[in-house]
């Protein structure tokens, strides 16, 4: 009978390899997604947003694959940058003046190819337009851009284009806006989203790409095409930021302000600081900077994050690029989440695991817990070497498996058992940041 049962068990993990995992839909509690088979689908994300002008589509099917390879799930992409984009192929997303009510078919008809593959590989696509540009570089925010040209009628119009020329595809899901505020195009803005909204199926879910510091809910929260959010900042001490440096919050300020948020749903980091060779940037971010911003994101109740390099208009090096330390430290995050149920986890905010040695807020040294329901589960993220006092008594249990992991590496240290429900110090003894993980035996 156990031998019956064990080829029957095997047989069903087949049959489920072989099924898409597409298409995604929103948790019973609206804090992550879950696949079609219901299982939760943690969003692990590039920032390829070039991918469909910078890439032929043989390049586009190698990057991908590479990417897939590296244990990301998710690709953010532009359909058009700005009104000048062209492709690979010499074309343009709309024929005429940059008239919303010609779209270039061809230009479209490849896209939709790599998205197809993209699905082939297990991947979501969460593709982004009219991007509206941070610095006058996109389709809106300057006097007589392209998005107020065309007016609300014709974004109207695209918007129902697109929503019926993707309707097919189950790894998609929308970005509108992009690295800005709708201010002066938002009748616009919105009149593109309700198009796509009424016309494209429900399970590709949208979001709005605001400027830094601001989230989707923000600028969106009650309308009815929101299907998530996300959130968008760098940290306080920026070099350049867009506003004043005081004023820009650490990836966990926003996040916790987004999680605490009475009108639930999943939210993501979209954006925030790259990692870069400095040759792009005068402040592109390292490798500590890009694992701080995830850890801190899921620790603090996001349903996943984007990781951003100085690929992400594919210069002529972009293949090298593809091999930063960061984009590897991102896989050991996801590898190590796949092994727990992350999705258990709640946002350890009152400091009752963690109850000492947690940093200072505002500040890049904060830690960041979250804990299990049950509290038979705790994670921690020390993003620099400190000590950090462990309430035991708060858990459930009476012997505790206490594992250090490590970001960096990938690797995790030896297990050691603590059986006392009393407060413990707790200090990785090298590195630049650790993860700490606590399960009741």
């Amino acid at each position: 009978m156990k031998k019956l049962l064990s080829i029957l068990l095997f047989m069903a993990w087949i049959i489920t390899q072989g099924q898409s995992i597409f298409p995604l839909k929103i948790s019973e509690n609206k804090r992550y997604f879950v696949t079609r088979q219901e299982n939760p689908f943690l969003y692990h994300a590039d920032t390829g947003w070039g991918i469909f002008t910078k890439l032929t589509t043989e390049e586009a099917v190698e990057y991908l694959s590479f990417r897939k390879s590296q244990g990301f799930n998710t690709i953010q992409a532009i359909i058009a940058y700005n009104p000048a984009d062209v492709n690979r192929y010499g074309q343009k997303a709309f024929d005429g003046n940059v008239d919303f009510s010609q779209p270039n078919e061809a230009y479209h008809d490849h896209i939709i190819k790599i998205i197809q593959k993209a699905d082939s590989l297990g991947l979501l696509i969460v593709m982004a337009q009219p991007w509206v540009g941070c610095c006058g570089d996109g389709f809106g925010i300057t006097p007589g851009n392209a998005i107020q040209r065309n007016g609300v009628e014709k974004n109207r119009m695209y918007g129902e284009y697109l929503g019926k020329k993707f309707a097919g595809l189950q790894n998609l899901f929308w970005i509108i806006g992009g690295d800005n505020d709708p201010k002066a195009d938002r009748e616009c803005l919105v009149a593109f989203a309700e198009s796509i909204y009424s016309s494209a199926p429900k399970h590709q879910l949208m979001t709005y790409h605001a400027s830094p510091a601001h989230s989707s809910t923000d600028l969106f929260q009650y309308a009815p095409w929101l299907g998530f959010s996300m959130i968008y900042t760098y940290w306080r001490e920026k070099p350049n930021p867009p506003i004043v440096a005081d004023l820009m919050p650490h990836v966990y300020e926003e996040a916790l302000r987004e999680w605490s948020k009475t009108d639930i749903m999943p939210f993501v980091l979209g954006e925030s600081q790259y990692e870069g060779s400095g040759k792009r940037g005068n402040d592109m971010g390292n490798p500590q900077s890009v694992r701080r911003q995830a850890w801190w994101t899921i620790l603090c109740g996001g349903a996943g994050h984007a990781y951003g390099s100085d690929l992400y208009f594919f210069p002529s090096d972009w293949r090298d690029i593809m091999r930063y330390p960061g984009a590897y430290q991102m896989g050991y995050l996801k590898q190590f989440f796949d092994q727990i149920p992350w999705w258990t986890l709640v946002p350890d905010v009152r400091h009752q695991a963690v109850v000492s040695g947690y940093g200072d807020w505002s500040k890049s040294n904060y830690v960041t817990t979250a804990v299990s329901k049950d509290k038979k589960l705790m994670v921690t993220y020390i993003p620099e070497i400190r000590p950090v006092y462990v309430d035991f008594g708060f858990l459930s249990g009476n012997s505790f498996k206490c594992t250090w992991f490590n970001p960096v590496t990938g690797k995790k240290g030896k297990e050691f058992l603590i059986d006392k429900k009393t407060v413990q110090r707790m200090c990785p003894v090298y590195g630049e940041d650790w993860i700490l993980m606590i399960q009741s035996e």
